[in-house]
């Protein structure tokens, strides 16, 4: 498999590697230009590492001392840049360890840098829905917004929980498991008036948001898909858990069912907006009703936690 052009267009003469080696990374001493012998460093390291997440022979035990070796011959700065670029056909180093399940590979790589640029995260959401992983697409953060993050850091809000329990692969089902720290202290300070999550689930990656709608001055929850997200066909059910104001009280109180399906719309799927074809919407929208703004809601529990399931089937 050959490098894309970008990539050749900095490779002057890379070094053949007939198996892979931990050996140090050299380049020519002939030169006496010291940005060539580092254009002949970047061209080295690029291939070294491409063959780290690529090359099918590729022993997972020799990635530390592979990766150790491009860290030796090159600035953090560097490294970094090389390793968050779409430089490997078209993709970044990470997206092909996520995509070629080398884990190892990843995370060696990972620690390596820096920040992710744009290109680099959009990469990173791609892989992770490719590979249905969201487990991993929450660890890396992929689905936190400045602004959200901004907000819980200025409230002293721990994280939220969003977990993804795939229920009957048979029958498409998957459930979406959300824990919602101070729900309603975060609905009134909010300044874009929604909070706003994501999950990769049934290979796409899904948006589930709270927004208020400023003709009702209701708030209501809206799912849809993010960009680069095939269409789906579905039927959901959001279920928010209720919770007793009175200790002892033994009768447990009925969840809140929010239908958000298809079958209650005149649209055939649900599509992304920016690739929307006739007959598809951005979004499955209901109304939550206005207890959102109550203080002695039964939705939150005593320590303002909104609790819900989201149960969806594609069909």
């Amino acid at each position: 498999m050959a490098t894309n052009s970008k990539a050749s267009d900095d490779t002057t003469a890379p070094p053949s590697y007939d198996t892979i080696s931990a050996n140090p990374i050299q380049c020519s001493k002939s030169s006496i230009f010291p940005f060539r012998r580092m254009k002949q460093k970047r061209a080295a390291v690029l291939f070294r590492i491409r063959d780290i997440v690529l090359a099918p022979d590729f022993a997972p035990s020799s990635v530390t001392q592979n990766v150790n070796a491009c860290a030796v011959a090159l600035p953090a700065s560097e490294l970094s840049n090389i390793i968050t670029q779409l430089n490997i056909e078209g993709h970044t180093a990470l997206y092909w360890a996520i995509v070629n399940d080398r884990s190892q590979a990843f995370w060696a790589l990972q620690k390596l840098t820096s920040r992710y640029p744009f290109d680099c995260s959009s990469d990173l959401r791609m892989a992770c829905m490719i590979t249905n992983n969201h487990t991993l697409f929450r660890q890396l953060g992929l689905g936190d917004y400045n602004e959200h993050r901004r907000l819980r850091s200025l409230l002293g809000c721990p994280r939220d929980t969003i977990l993804v329990h795939r229920c009957d692969e048979h029958t498409n089902q998957f459930n979406v498991v959300l824990q919602i720290r101070m729900f309603q202290k975060r609905t009134r300070v909010a300044t874009k008036d929604d909070c706003y999550y994501q999950f990769v689930a049934g290979g796409r990656i899904w948006f589930l948001r709270f927004i208020l709608v400023n003709s009702t001055g209701l708030w209501s929850a809206e799912i849809g898909l993010c960009q680069h997200s095939p269409p789906a066909r579905l039927n959901a059910v959001l279920l928010i858990e209720a919770h007793s104001r009175k200790s002892g009280c033994a009768t447990p109180l009925e969840a809140l069912k929010i239908p958000l399906s298809l079958a209650d719309t005149e649209f055939m799927a649900l599509a992304h907006w920016r690739s929307l074809p006739p007959g598809m919407t951005s979004r499955l929208s209901k109304e939550l009703g206005d207890w959102v703004m109550h203080d002695t809601t039964e939705y939150v529990d005593h320590e303002g936690t909104l609790h819900a399931k989201l149960e969806v089937t594609l069909l």
